[in-house]
């Protein structure tokens, strides 16, 4: 397994430390690619099997748009598919079925009148006050074999590893 390389440069009167890139051989079985995917799909199906044993039909795509909602106040349907990595024809569809439900509306923005606002209606607050349970579920079956420590550390490192991609995306 390879370790990480730190290069160390000394200046007078100062040492600066500086990390860089670790480089693992591929190994389709460990990748990151597949256990995220893996992952995350699990994670989505046994989301939707929780959610229809208690008698909610919901996906694990509407659960991000519900989700996010309840945190973000008034995105856009492009913000929306910006922060949760949805293609447009994705998230109309998904907001079209979350719509017809009367779990969220769409406004027409003041700003520019062709984009639309996405907001949870009452129904939408209420739903996510009754799934956020569920889902708390799911997390805490998903992370039991680990400690609360362990579970900081492994949100952490994957967020730097999304913030690594992210950053690589806004700079090409």
């Amino acid at each position: 397994m390879c370790q990480s390389r730190i290069r160390k440069t000394t200046y007078k009167p100062i040492t600066i430390v500086t990390l860089t890139a670790v480089r693992l051989p591929y190994d389709f079985d460990l990748s990151l690619g597949k256990i995220t995917q893996q992952v995350s799909r699990l994670l989505g199906q046994r989301l939707e099997e929780v959610f229809a044993q208690n008698g909610f039909s919901v996906t694990a795509e509407q659960w991000s748009i519900i989700s996010m909602l309840s945190k973000r106040e008034h995105p856009t349907q492009k913000e929306i598919g910006a922060y949760l990595i949805m293609d447009k024809v994705s998230v109309n569809r998904t907001l079209d079925q979350l719509e017809k439900s009367g779990w969220v509306a769409r406004i027409v923005s003041e700003k520019d009148r062709r984009s639309k606002i996405v907001t949870l209606t009452h129904e939408g607050k209420k739903l996510y006050q009754v799934l956020v349970k569920d889902a708390e579920l799911v997390l805490e079956d998903a992370l039991q074999n680990l400690s609360e420590k362990e579970s900081r550390h492994l949100l952490s490192l994957l967020d730097k590893v999304y913030n690594n991609l992210t950053e690589r995306l806004l700079l090409s």
